[in-house]
């Protein structure tokens, strides 16, 4: 992570983390026939949470000093993989019952896409 964080910004890092989400999700819901596409979605799933989770991690302590730092860990493990897993998961279930897989697929990648364009105009360098 310390080369990553000297390498890149936090918001650079976030931003290539999002855009290659949209790649992936988009990739397992419309190539799941393609082996080759499937073991390239799964490098990107790599890429994606190493990513998030670096830049997310970094922000952390950059906004929760000292004794505060396990706090702001807690905190981010809640949201990130507690709230928005549980609603992520039940979306995804209730939406794959409805439209089948690359349709709710194309929905994750649209989420991953509002996240990008949100981190693109508000989040600050």
């Amino acid at each position: 992570m310390p080369r990553l964080f000297r390498a890149y910004a936090l918001r650079t890092i976030l931003i290539a983390s999002f855009a290659l989400a949209v790649i992936r999700f988009l990739m397992i819901g419309w190539l799941a026939q393609s082996f080759i596409a499937l073991l390239l979605a799964q490098v990107l799933h790599a890429a994606t949470f190493g990513s998030f989770h670096a830049a997310s991690i970094g922000y952390v302590h950059r906004f929760f000093r000292g004794r505060l730092q396990s706090r702001g860990q807690a905190v981010y493990g809640s949201v990130a993989f507690g709230v928005g897993g549980a609603i992520g998961t039940f979306a995804a279930g209730y939406a794959w019952g409805v439209w089948g897989a690359a349709p709710t697929f194309t929905l994750g990648a649209a989420w991953a896409l509002a996240g990008l364009l949100l981190l693109v105009l508000k989040l600050k360098s």
